[in-house]
């Protein structure tokens, strides 16, 4: 039986940048590690994070809409509801986020979940649509990787076994 933690969520969240922080931000988000050392690794439920600096939203005329006026562009694709996963992220890698979304207007840190969280709503955007293709789970992702995995060593460790041999061996290595 599926519940909301199973079900995976999509946020786009568009803040707009303290005057002047571009070049900062830029570097702060050159310094982060990405792939298994990113910060967002640490949170189980994370599919997938994408940090991006937007110089100036452009008008109908392809013109600066408000010169100067840079926005961090953040997607996060991930189990579970906003509340859930937001609390995960502020208590397991808040400094690391904080790092970056302090070059936000009015980004009160994430020491005050409900905060956090609020300044993440406020700036949400509707998400247009998701990099999860698919429906399961972190973990189940990751157990799967897991499986395939250790189907592959058996597969090649076991060549040229006879068929019992084989037999015995899937047993004691997979059971039943």
């Amino acid at each position: 039986m599926s519940d909301a933690r199973d079900q995976p969520s999509a946020l786009v969240v568009m803040a707009p940048l303290r005057k002047g922080r571009d070049e900062e931000l830029l570097a702060v988000l050159a310094a982060m590690p990405t792939g298994p050392a990113s910060p967002f690794a640490r949170v189980a439920s994370t599919h997938f994070c994408r940090w991006l600096l937007v110089p100036a939203l452009l008008d109908g005329d392809g013109e600066p809409a408000d010169p100067g006026q840079a926005y961090l562009l953040f997607s996060a694709d991930f189990d579970g509801p906003l509340a859930a996963w937001s609390a995960a992220v502020a208590e397991q890698i808040g400094a690391d986020v904080d790092r970056v979304f302090d070059h936000c207007e009015g980004y009160p840190g994430s020491h005050d979940r409900r905060a956090f969280l609020d300044f993440i709503s406020a700036y949400r955007i509707a998400a247009g649509f998701s990099v999860v293709c698919y429906r399961g789970t972190v973990a189940a992702v990751r157990e799967s990787l897991e499986l395939r995995r250790a189907l592959r060593e058996f597969a090649a460790a076991s060549q040229g076994l006879e068929p019992s041999e084989l037999r015995s061996a899937w047993k004691e290595r997979f059971g039943g």
